[in-house]
């Protein structure tokens, strides 16, 4: 087992509710802490009674230890995300396009759990179109006119596939799990001013429409305690851990703390923490702890 250093990242849109999250206080708000990156841009620092080094350096040195195979990176990345204003419409790459255009095993899908009752109390998403009514809404500044709005809640999960359009809204406070391909495209960001460089941040519109894939649709589902979901990318589970867990995949898990704070192989572990737990691997719990479990599917083989 591996315990997992978060790494805080501000961005405009952030806060400071992720400082109950493991969250730097160095800095003056938050948007996005990655409790498990292992990419180039964001590597987490990873450490165990033996050693500390890097999810990255570790994957990269030896694979098979995560159940991985050689030249495979850490197939997802888990996060938190607080907002306290809209974030800009986003599409992800699709896998077909990931290996075509970025030369990257497979695009980017993700997940979000609510943490909160957030205040807009809806997310965006793309409704039921076509690429020709998505073009011509661009050209005629209507976009919000091709995207719709759902509902959202507490303890809802929210599951978007690579190449869909999406958006969280004010006040969202998410877990969030997607595919270690770390690449958003900006569709629309209600033509904001940024306050940096008091310009329009920059739009990938035709990188958007390469991978728009209108046949696309969130699944939302409400997501109680003892609720799971089984995605293409990776399966997750909400539920209460304690006295020990034990790994059933040939795969290397994730378990993030939503709530509470505990100790796993005697290594304390926080709220907004995560440890990765080797294939076939037993850990022991002290005390009981409110988690998500992340398990990879390994689809893009």
């Amino acid at each position: 087992m591996y315990k997992v250093n978060p790494i805080s990242v501000p961005t405009l849109w952030g806060d400071q509710r992720l400082y109950d999250y493991s969250g730097d206080k160095t800095y003056s708000s938050i948007g996005t802490l990655f409790s498990v990156c292992g990419i180039e841009q964001f590597n987490c620092v990873i450490e165990n009674q033996e050693e500390v080094t890097t999810l990255k350096e570790k994957v990269e040195q030896n694979p098979s230890l995560f159940g991985l195979l050689e030249g495979e990176q850490f197939p997802v990345i888990v996060a938190f995300d607080s907002c306290k204003d809209n974030v800009s419409f986003q599409i992800h790459p699709t896998d077909s396009y990931a290996k075509e255009k970025l030369s990257l095993p497979y695009g980017k899908s993700e997940a979000w759990y609510f943490l909160n009752e957030p205040d807009s109390k809806w997310i965006y998403a793309q409704t039921n179109t076509n690429k020709e009514n998505v073009q011509k809404a661009v050209d005629e500044k209507r976009v919000e006119d091709v995207i719709a709005r759902i509902e959202v809640s507490n303890q809802d999960c929210i599951y978007i596939r690579s190449g869909t359009i999406h958006a969280l809204t004010k006040g969202a406070l998410i877990y969030e799990i997607q595919q270690a391909t770390n690449i958003t495209y900006r569709f629309y960001d209600y033509d904001r001013i940024d306050p940096r460089t008091n310009k329009k941040r920059d739009l990938h519109l035709q990188e958007s429409f390469d991978n728009l894939d209108c046949d696309a649709r969130i699944i939302k589902q409400h997501f109680s305690l003892n609720s799971q979901a089984d995605f293409r990318e990776f399966s997750i589970e909400h539920t209460i851990l304690n006295d020990s867990f034990l790994n059933p995949s040939n795969l290397a898990c994730v378990i993030s703390v939503l709530r509470g704070k505990s100790s796993f192989n005697g290594i304390d572990i926080s709220q907004g923490q995560s440890v990765i737990v080797l294939p076939h691997e037993k850990i022991f719990i002290q005390d009981e702890v409110e988690v998500m479990v992340a398990f990879i599917q390994d689809y893009f083989r």
